[in-house]
């Protein structure tokens, strides 16, 4: 008797967890759901992301829930998406609105946005001014360029030799939309080290290319008795392939008072990306 009682101690308390094992688990279950719950793109804007405002919108723009979505990405332009100020100025420049498409537009402007700046033109296009959008055609072609660049250049002397170039130019959009150019030039070669002032202007035929020509204008570094005059005054000529805000690649010819005459190829780097490659060499 005794030991029937020990025995059915155990077993009964094992049966008793066994039947609220179902239940432990149910709980356990609920409480891991709530606790890795993903939250939904309109909570995660709500919480200040830029990014889920700006996803959130476009897929309610997929739903055609048009005021939401302008909503959203209203948000996302607020916090500082040029891409969103993009999608929302497109959005109400299709639907008619162009009050309204304009001052997101003039946001992604301001940040250089080639897109938006033609955007800006089809909206000046609806509104009948001619004059308006084709300033912002032309301005368009270069708005995404670098403002400050270094450029390091190969120069190839007709008389014989191989010489080097550092550029650092300066083409703010307040110059033309980047079409006049300002910079200082060191040049070097076997017979001839200089430091010049340049200034030059740059035809963009697309928002890639441009042809240019540019003035030098420096003292000679080097003493050379058989030069005729201590300042280098020479001229260039060539075209640029540019990659957006990253920088260019160029080539073309140059002369110089003296009767030196090279060709030259050039690469360019935005001064900021020069900074950051400088910083890892």
């Amino acid at each position: 008797m005794v030991a029937a009682q020990a025995l059915r101690g155990p077993h009964a308390s094992s049966v008793r967890w066994l039947l609220l094992l179902p239940c432990l688990l149910a709980v356990a279950c609920v409480t891991t759901s709530e606790v890795t719950r993903v939250p939904t793109l309109e909570e995660k804007c709500d919480g200040g992301s830029a990014w889920a405002c700006e996803t959130w919108g476009k897929q309610l723009q997929v739903d055609n829930r048009t005021e939401e979505a302008d909503r959203a990405l209203g948000l996302a332009c607020a916090m500082g998406s040029t891409s969103a100020c993009l999608s929302q100025g497109r959005d109400r420049l299709s639907r008619g609105d162009l009050d309204g498409a304009e001052s997101p537009l003039r946001k992604a402007y301001d940040e250089e946005s080639e897109e938006a700046t033609l955007a800006l033109a089809d909206l000046e296009d609806a509104r009948g001014d001619v004059a308006g959008a084709a300033h912002f055609r032309y301005e368009a072609l270069s708005i995404d360029k670098s403002t400050t660049e270094f450029a390091l250049g190969w120069r190839v002397p007709f008389d014989g030799g191989m010489g080097m170039a550092l550029d650092v130019n300066v083409q703010p959009m307040g110059l033309k939309a980047r079409r006049l150019t300002l910079g200082v030039n060191a040049s070097v070669d076997p017979r001839r080290v200089s430091l010049n002032a340049t200034v030059g202007y740059q035809h963009f035929v697309t928002n890639w290319f441009a042809p240019y020509a540019r003035a030098l204008v420096g003292p000679y570094l080097d003493d050379s008795p058989s030069r005729r005059a201590p300042i280098n005054l020479g001229a260039e000529v060539g075209m640029k392939f540019f990659a957006g805000p990253i920088g260019h690649l160029g080539t073309g010819f140059g002369t110089s008072l003296d009767g030196s005459t090279y060709y030259f190829l050039q690469a360019g780097l935005d001064w900021v990306l020069t900074l950051v490659v400088l910083a890892h060499m």
